[in-house]
């Protein structure tokens, strides 16, 4: 009878070394897995919050445009502090790089639907209502006559900024548009 020897002690744990390994590799794709979609999660709020912030700054955009077009008649003089209908002296913040940023210069600005009386709607729960500010920029006469310069005969340029806010006030969005308008 032929005794078989079985070497017990060099496959003692191989089983076992070679579970924890393919354990491990598991439980570090896991963990990245669920770090990237926490990632993924943030930077989608985020996005949200900087669209909304947009879609706010572009509402009130609009609602500037809506505030030029309903002026009558002549145009309101424009003055550095923009008591005269909102309508500020083109400038009267200095350089935009800098004051664009600067809330006590939106202090001085016009909240949406002040002078419109347009509601705000679908923009979810923004942290404030946007604002915006108009500034003459400049005339430009119909012809070269005296009379079209005197008679302001023409098209008069306005540049409006808004600045509008996410859910969250780290979310700000700050564009411009010019429009022309012609009161003859």
């Amino acid at each position: 009878m032929m005794k078989h020897t079985f070497n017990s002690y060099r496959q003692r744990g191989a089983a076992l070394i070679t579970s924890l390994i393919i354990l491990l590799v598991l439980t570090v794709l896991g963990v990245s897995a669920m770090n990237t979609s926490s990632l993924e999660e943030l930077m989608a709020g985020n996005l949200r919050d900087q669209n909304l912030s947009f879609q706010a700054a572009e509402a009130a955009l609009r609602d500037g445009e809506r505030d030029i077009a309903s002026w009558g008649g002549m145009p309101p003089t424009p003055t550095s502090d923009g008591t005269n209908r909102g309508l500020y002296i083109l400038d009267s913040f200095g350089s935009f790089e800098s004051a664009a940023y600067n809330t006590s210069v939106w202090n001085n600005g016009t909240t949406y639907g002040t002078n419109t009386g347009v509601a705000i709607s679908n923009l979810g729960d923004v942290q404030t209502l946007p604002i915006y500010l108009i500034e003459e920029q400049d005339f430009i006469a119909k012809d070269a006559s005296f009379k079209s310069q005197v008679q302001k005969d023409g098209a008069f340029y306005y540049r409006v900024t808004t600045r509008g806010v996410g859910i969250s006030t780290n979310a700000v969005s700050v564009i411009q548009s010019t429009t022309a308008r012609r009161f003859k």
